[in-house]
């Protein structure tokens, strides 16, 4: 039995005495580390000269090596049938490890100050390894001659054991099961078990494992080389001279010189324009056709048309005569083409080449109409921007024509307040919603006294409106990728406090889908035939069945639009602002 000793405190718990403040690690004590060796069936001799925790003496640690030895350990090799279990040699002589008296001062205390030798004090019966039988010359064998005999299959669990053939073959179809793929197929996950194909690009990075082409190059003389330049455009010339140190000094720069010449615009352009996967820190400026530094990166803003924002230091920023490049969204409203390129860089090359296209979206209300306009971007798998102006205006029935031309265009310019492509006069485009406000109910009161009892007393608001084959389907400008669609919903109006009819109100909505193209320059098909630069494009055979709409609208939601396509300007008409039945 162990004695309890007496709760120790200051310096002399300090320096090797144990506190007794659980009853789960107690001290042993002489009499208790006799006691434990019987329990153990061995004949262990305690050492009192060493200490059972705390620190230790030195003296009393030479004093016990040099009584007990250092270990001795039986080095003997296992035969081969015992080659496995590590306990199987001594299990072979003995049930019971039975350590020495040699042994007896090696030992160490666990936790609890209890002893713990290098080998397991449990019986070798108990051992899990005696099930398994071991395999020597080709003969199986049990380990040891004291270990039980094996457990026959039917005993093991149904986990541990060898599956029977016709557990592993199908009974109706004969084929074999996969257990593993059919606990894989439990937690599929489509989106998130998905491996990226590893593909091997040439890098155009220079090899220098390669031999070095210099010395080859330099063994052809300059006239040879300036004949061939004379060949090549000058976009080509100037690639060929900035290949190398070998080819800048063969040409020269004169190459460089003919890209300042007016008349090789747009060779200046493809020439500065390769370099945009290098320049995150910059901006490519149109109208200087050279790389700007950009003032605010990462945190440029849309804003108003009127609201100067230079996104980097320009000499031609407030130069009327070279404008920047852009698009009219609505009245009041411009897209600069300058964050189409930051749009398309950041999808391209990373966040830090620009910004990210859902920062351009915007609403707001026209500060001189009752128009209320909201814009989102998306930007494709093939790197396009795509644009959509959904456009908003409460309207009643019975509106005269003056009316329609108040509610629909600008005051200021005569253009319409909702957004529209520069090809907006020819055609039916302006005519689709002045048909479709003319099918709103309207009931048409006799004398004024009955529309004073009409307007106070209750009356039931006008429901949903069906449009007609002309103003129903979706038009698509045959000149650039723009669609527009017009609709009337019945919407609540937030304003009107009142519980009445008069809530509800018909309202115009109109929207436009526009692809503005890859972002590159303003010289892409799709921006410039957009903004009335260009007269080549055609909708129709360059965009073909998949429709702008369709494309945008997939990527937020599984109902596309589903009207018809036809045409804006199925006549071919040209109408300026003389002519032509746009107003």
């Amino acid at each position: 039995m162990t004695e309890v000793a007496s709760k120790k405190g200051g310096l002399r718990a300090f320096f090797g005495g144990r506190s007794n403040e659980s009853n789960s690690r107690r001290k042993l004590s002489k009499k208790g580390l006799q006691s434990q060796a019987e329990k153990l069936g061995t004949e262990i001799e305690a050492n009192p000269r060493r200490q059972d925790s705390g620190s230790f003496i030195q003296q009393s640690i030479e004093q016990t090596t040099a009584e007990a030895g250092h270990p001795e350990y039986d080095t003997s090799v296992a035969p081969p049938p015992y080659r496995d279990n590590p306990y199987a040699a001594t299990n072979t002589h003995s049930q019971g490890y039975a350590p020495s008296s040699s042994e007896v001062a090696e030992y160490r205390r666990n936790s609890e100050g209890q002893q713990q030798y290098a080998v397991p004090l449990y019986s070798a019966q108990s051992s899990r390894s005696y099930s398994i039988p071991q395999s020597s010359n080709g003969h199986m064998q049990t380990q040891g001659p004291g270990a039980p005999p094996n457990a026959s299959s039917a005993k093991l669990s149904k986990a541990h054991r060898m599956p029977k053939p016709e557990e592993i073959l199908d009974k109706d179809t004969g084929e074999r099961k996969d257990l593993t793929d059919m606990m894989h197929a439990f937690t599929f996950n489509e989106t998130m078990d998905t491996i990226d194909e590893k593909v091997y690009e040439e890098s155009l990075d220079y090899d220098y494992s390669k031999p070095d082409g210099t010395a080859m190059l330099s063994g052809v003389s300059p006239e040879v080389w300036l004949n061939i330049a004379s060949f090549l455009t000058p976009f080509d010339v100037c690639k060929l001279s900035s290949t190398c140190r070998t080819m800048y000094t063969r040409l020269g720069s004169h190459p460089h010189k003919l890209l300042v010449d007016p008349a090789n615009r747009a060779h200046r352009l493809n020439f500065l324009l390769a370099m945009d996967h290098k320049m995150p820190r910059h901006l490519f400026c149109f109208p200087c056709a050279q790389w700007h530094l950009r003032i605010q990166p990462g945190s440029e803003t849309l804003k108003p048309h009127h609201v100067l924002n230079p996104l980097f230091d320009c000499p031609n920023q407030t130069n009327i005569h070279r404008p920047p490049p852009r698009l009219r969204i609505t009245d009041g409203r411009t897209l600069p083409f300058a964050f189409v390129q930051l749009v398309r860089r950041s999808w391209a090359f990373g966040p830090e080449f620009g910004i990210k296209h859902q920062t351009l979206a915007r609403r707001w209300k026209d500060p001189y109409s009752e128009w209320r306009h909201e814009s989102m971007y998306h930007v494709t798998d093939k790197g396009h921007v795509m644009m959509r102006i959904k456009s908003q205006r409460y309207v009643e029935g019975g509106m005269t024509v003056a009316a329609k031309r108040m509610a629909l265009f600008s005051r200021g310019d005569y253009t319409p307040y909702f957004s529209v492509c520069s090809h907006w006069k020819d055609g039916l485009l302006t005519s689709i919603p002045k048909c479709a406000l003319d099918h709103i109910p309207f009931e048409q009161l006799p004398d004024a006294l009955t529309q004073l009892k009409a307007k106070i007393g209750a009356r039931r608001a006008n429901g949903f409106v069906s449009l007609c084959s002309r103003c129903r389907p979706m038009r698509r400008c045959p000149m650039c990728p723009t669609e527009y669609v017009f609709e009337l919903k019945l919407v609540e109006d937030k304003t009107v406090k009142i519980q009445s009819p008069d809530r509800f109100k018909q309202a115009l909505i109109a929207t436009r889908w526009s692809d503005l193209g890859p972002g590159r320059s303003p010289d892409d098909k799709e921006w410039a035939a957009i903004s009335g630069e260009s007269d080549s494009y055609d909708s129709f055979l360059e965009i073909g069945r998949r429709a702008v709409s369709g494309v945008f609208e997939s990527a937020f939601t599984d109902n596309p639009p589903g009207q018809r396509i036809l045409s804006s300007n199925p006549k071919k008409v040209k109408a300026d602002e003389i002519g032509g039945d746009w107003y």
